[in-house]
């Protein structure tokens, strides 16, 4: 489990951090998110049948994990000091984009994020 648990962490931890920063928009609370999800691994023992469940699966724990986040009576009761999602993206035309994603409901949001910044088919969006 050590080896293939490093290699998991190694493939899918700067992927699962954009995906939880997106929803999160604050750099703690989206490495809070994918921690959480590597330890979802361990506790549960989960074994993948495939690369594509492994992706599949740790996308959807992480979004879960997000979507409980963003509802939790603590989050509520609280307002980040500042915003962090906007630093993943480099030149102006990305911010933009991101931008008018942000303002979509969140499985259009995803959708469009997996498919165009993760290189996704449709196909596997769709699995996940």
């Amino acid at each position: 489990m050590d080896r293939n648990f490093e290699r998991i962490v190694n493939t899918y931890a700067d992927m699962l951090f954009r995906i939880a920063l997106h929803y999160l928009k604050n750099t703690s609370d989206a490495e809070d998110a994918v921690q959480q999800t590597f330890l979802k691994i361990i506790e549960k023992n989960v074994h993948f049948e495939s690369f594509d469940h492994e992706k599949a699966w740790l996308i959807k724990v992480c979004t879960n994990l997000c979507k409980d986040s963003l509802k939790s009576s603590h989050r509520k009761k609280t307002q980040p000091l500042q915003t962090d999602a906007d630093k993943i993206y480099s030149d102006a035309e990305d911010f933009y984009i991101m931008d008018h994603i942000r303002t979509l409901p969140h499985k259009q949001k995803i959708a469009i994020y997996l498919f165009y910044y993760e290189n996704m088919s449709v196909k596997e969006i769709a699995d996940t």
